[in-house]
């Protein structure tokens, strides 16, 4: 994996995410069998599971996304995500890996406490 890359997927999950375009943001996770946007929370492991997970941004009021890469190791990206959401500031970090076809196999975040 190389940068252009790694940036063109993050850009697809921002425009899908923004958009509120459930369908397509989950269709970056159909070869997932691990996700998680908490270390608090169980991991997700299923592409149903991470669907239903999706669901809960379309009552969102989103209004800024962005990300920088900060690492790529082979085939594992780990980027920095900004969420303003209801006038809420969030960010955090993603660790990323993809299988050799360059699908999206394992997901993992943490949110940094404000």
């Amino acid at each position: 994996m190389n940068r252009d890359y790694a940036e063109e997927w993050l850009n697809e999950l921002k425009e899908y995410w923004f958009n509120k375009d459930i369908e397509s943001a989950v269709s970056l996770f159909t070869k997932t069998t691990f996700y998680q946007e908490t270390p608090f929370m169980k991991p997700y492991t299923t592409i149903e599971q991470i669907s239903e997970e999706w669901e809960h941004i379309k009552n969102e009021n989103i209004q800024n996304i962005e990300f920088k890469v900060l690492a790529i190791d082979n085939n594992i990206l780990i980027a920095q995500w900004i969420l303003k959401q209801n006038d809420i500031d969030y960010d955090g970090i993603y660790e990323i890996k993809f299988n050799d076809n360059l699908e999206c196999i394992y997901f993992k975040s943490w949110e940094m406490s404000n």
